[in-house]
């Protein structure tokens, strides 16, 4: 059996890591082009915290972004962490599919790493949370808690927090996918990883790129990561992909285990 302490470590374990173009999923758009794309990015229309030349304030844009997100009324999320140190390879891939409106969410993350292999699922259905974790293929009891439902923690943020609040200085290009005027951000320039994940000292980055796609609502459709440092003289490297699709279009159904507590 999986204890709370045992749930508690685990979801620790998914905040540690986790808080660590062409990319754009379903905008929910037509695919219609109705205006001409700007020659210059300082034309484009900028959600707050968002410019031409990067991130103008990262907290602002990291709030643009949640209420971007809650505004759609729906969405489903992806993202995957992949880290590499020298005791292996830890695997964290998570999923939301959330209803903002029906105030419904399933929430996964899976962890997998030479220590520990797990999954962590819950449920938000309104004024109730329902948890449950397997661990090392030890499937633990459901556990029911009231809480109201919170959708400022269910917007992925946390997978994006690293290039809004860090790294701010972007090359910007403005593109139209999906029938949509976005921005895509880039940047490749080591100094914009100075604390990012962890990263104390820009010197003991050796890459780092990282891009993000956004549109005039602070939306950001999909982001990556790609990260080459050193800790303590030994070499590390995480990736990161993020996604949202069904924008819009996103049931959420109660989950059978929800059902056995």
């Amino acid at each position: 059996m999986v204890s709370r302490v045992t749930v508690t470590l685990l979801l620790a374990v998914f905040v540690l890591l986790s808080g660590c173009s062409g990319l754009v999923g379903d905008s929910g758009g037509n695919g219609t082009p109705t205006e001409e794309l700007p020659d210059d990015p300082e034309e484009f229309d900028y959600a707050a915290g968002f410019g031409a030349d990067g991130v103008t304030d990262g907290e602002t844009a990291l709030e643009t972004y949640n209420d971007a997100v809650q505004a759609q009324g729906n969405y489903t999320g992806e993202y995957g962490y992949v880290v590499n140190t020298n005791d292996g390879e830890t695997d964290v891939d998570v999923e939301y599919r959330v209803d903002f409106e029906a105030e419904t969410a399933n929430q996964q993350a899976v962890i997998e790493s030479p220590d520990v292999n797990a999954t962590v699922e819950t449920y938000y259905e309104a004024d109730t949370r329902y948890t449950r974790a397997e661990y090392e293929g030890d499937q633990g009891d459901v556990g029911v808690e009231n809480e109201s439902f919170p959708p400022e923690q269910l917007t992925a943020s946390e997978a994006i927090e690293p290039l809004l609040l860090n790294a701010s200085e972007y090359d910007a290009t403005v593109e139209r996918q999906d029938g949509e005027q976005v921005v895509v951000y880039e940047t490749t320039d080591i100094d914009n990883a100075a604390g990012v994940l962890g990263v104390e000292n820009p010197d003991s980055v050796s890459n780092f790129e990282a891009t993000f796609v956004v549109d005039s609502e602070g939306l950001i459709h999909s982001a990556s990561l790609q990260l080459d440092f050193v800790v303590d003289g030994n070499e590390r490297s995480t990736t990161m992909e993020f996604e949202l699709t069904d924008i819009g279009e996103t049931s959420v159904e109660r989950p059978d285990w929800a059902d056995e507590s």
